[in-house]
């Protein structure tokens, strides 16, 4: 039986190149900046509990779910270029198969930033809206 020899010198400069380092929180964190949204406002837009969004601002390792994402990226007043690298990130990603994700990448690229506002495109189309 043959075995393959990686070299794992060549993995390890390979994943130094191309591991993207940058956190959720942090991101977050510099639109919030960047966009002069309070967490309070962040909060009140997205129907996402406060405590929740101290927790992934201060915490390097949160993974938020699929949809705190998406209405982080809503509130947060992203384009959808902005979305598709927070999303990423998160390890997510917008599916162009998917009438909900591309119901949210209209919603973002027409300047929509509040969470019940997508969820009556979503309702109109017979879709899950976010939880508010």
């Amino acid at each position: 039986m043959s075995h393959t020899k990686y070299d794992c010198e060549g993995l390890s400069e390979f994943i130094h190149q191309n591991l993207d380092r940058r956190k959720f929180g942090n991101i977050v964190n510099e639109y919030l900046y960047k966009n002069n949204i309070s967490t309070s406002e962040l909060s009140e837009n997205a129907g996402i509990d406060r405590k929740l969004i101290s927790k992934f601002i201060a915490d390097c390792n949160y993974h938020p779910s699929k949809d705190t994402a998406l209405a982080v990226c809503i509130c947060l007043k992203l384009n959808s270029r902005e979305a598709r690298e927070l999303l990423k990130v998160s390890g997510y990603s917008f599916s162009s198969n998917s009438q909900r994700d591309l119901t949210v990448v209209y919603a973002l690229d027409a300047g929509v930033c509040k969470v019940c506002e997508v969820n009556q495109l979503l309702k109109e189309l017979g879709e899950k809206p976010f939880k508010e």
